[in-house]
């Protein structure tokens, strides 16, 4: 009988824990899944001196600054200038390259994940995280997706994992659908500045 009541129990609480992961991933989905566009700021975890902040438009069209590096793209063209070389190089945008970008992981990937775990996590400080582990439905360049959500259910770290690599960036200040000028995604470069064309 002892036996019978725990299985029961055990059976229970994969039940719970199978509908809360799907019930976090569906809000994520409903919060994230359908915006055309994003602001945020992000920090490497891996190389804690990679940060920057990153403005996105569905299409491929983006703004990344990286200390004294802005690299901006049209969806056609990609245009990568330093501020201390004082030259941009233009070359043409290579979708393969951004597969695993924060901004491909926002207007694409989100949307074609499986969760499969769920996890809490507190830290000596007192907060809390979910660790939502994800793995992609159709065959991408990576095993999985970890997110770690904070209280307000928002993503507070992505970890983007592929076979023994993992990538983990720490992201805030995000807005979603944030409206940009059509010309904002057109890099202009300063006067004085070497034009380096490879396109």
């Amino acid at each position: 009988m002892r036996t019978k009541l725990i299985v029961f129990l055990l059976a229970v609480v994969s039940v719970f824990a199978q509908n809360d992961k799907t019930q976090v991933y569906n809000s994520l989905l409903t919060k994230y899944g359908n915006i055309t566009s994003v602001s945020l700021k992000f920090k490497s975890l891996n190389n804690h001196s990679l940060e920057g902040k990153l403005d996105a438009q569905k299409g491929n069209k983006y703004v990344l600054r990286l200390g004294d590096r802005i690299i901006t793209c049209n969806g056609k063209t990609l245009w990568n200038y330093s501020e201390t070389d004082k030259n941009v190089i233009i070359s043409n945008f290579d979708s393969n390259i951004h597969t695993n970008s924060l901004e491909n992981f926002f207007f694409s990937l989100i949307s074609n994940l499986n969760p499969i775990e769920l996890k809490v996590e507190s830290s000596s400080r007192g907060t809390s995280f979910k660790i939502l582990t994800l793995e992609p439905k159709t065959g991408e360049q990576f095993s999985q997706i970890k997110l770690w959500i904070d209280s307000k259910g928002e993503i507070a770290s992505i970890s983007i994992i592929k076979d023994k690599n993992e990538e983990k960036w720490a992201i805030w200040d995000v807005r979603i659908n944030p409206k940009f000028e059509k010309e904002y995604f057109n890099f202009k470069a300063p006067k004085n500045v070497e034009t380096i064309d490879i396109r």
